[in-house]
């Protein structure tokens, strides 16, 4: 009986391998022969399932959205009893280059932007991805803000993109050794501790 092929998960092999070429060597040594290299197959395997490079390269940007949010979900299922607070960090910690995943999603990231900047096609998935987890983001800060988790004056709406985009400008400093992953992480809480009352006078309106 033929052995029957995971065509996608196929695809998603190959994706990590365009992200292995971008994180090791950069965004301008991708091209369907050097992941084929990376991913130990042929160059017919890869033509066969992205005939060209613009199409291997958008696949692989949705496929990132998607490692991230499954990163996510485990960070915050490793939780117990998380506050809204704690599943804002946990979040945090995963979209920040911490730990080698980070990193390479980091550094996949900023090449994406570079190249966004003149390809339409990639500005719109970012777009996409930003609107996605910004949404999330304020739904988060509205649920904390209603059960009185917050602090006096704090808008949930501003907070929202306020810790998000403090978070998206540690990722180049943390690359280039700026900060650590630690010192990165201690600005995040001091910033956490300034929009969250303490946990041991939280009160449900």
């Amino acid at each position: 009986m033929p052995k029957q092929v995971d065509h996608e998960q196929r695809r998603r092999l190959l994706s990590e391998a365009v992200f292995a070429v971008i994180s090791t060597r950069g965004f301008e040594a991708v091209s369907l022969r050097d992941v084929a290299e990376q991913a130990g197959v042929s160059m017919g395997t890869v033509q066969h399932y992205f005939p060209t490079k613009q199409q291997m390269l958008s696949f692989a940007l949705a496929h990132m959205r998607e490692r991230v949010m499954n990163r996510l979900q485990a960070a915050v299922a490793a939780l117990r009893e998380p506050t809204r607070r704690d599943l804002l960090r946990a979040a945090t910690a995963v979209m920040l280059p911490v730990d080698p995943a980070g990193r390479e999603e980091a550094c996949v990231n900023i090449a994406f932007f570079s190249a966004a900047t003149v390809t339409p096609t990639y500005a719109e998935q970012l777009r996409d991805g930003y609107g996605r987890i910004l949404r999330v983001s304020v739904a988060n800060f509205r649920e904390a803000s209603r059960l009185n988790e917050l602090r006096d004056g704090v808008d949930p709406d501003v907070a929202a993109p306020t810790l998000y985009f403090l978070t998206q400008g540690l990722v180049g400093p943390i690359l280039v050794g700026l900060y650590s992953p630690a010192e990165a992480l201690t600005l995040i809480d001091t910033h956490l501790d300034r929009v969250f009352r303490p946990a041991s006078i939280h009160s449900s309106p």
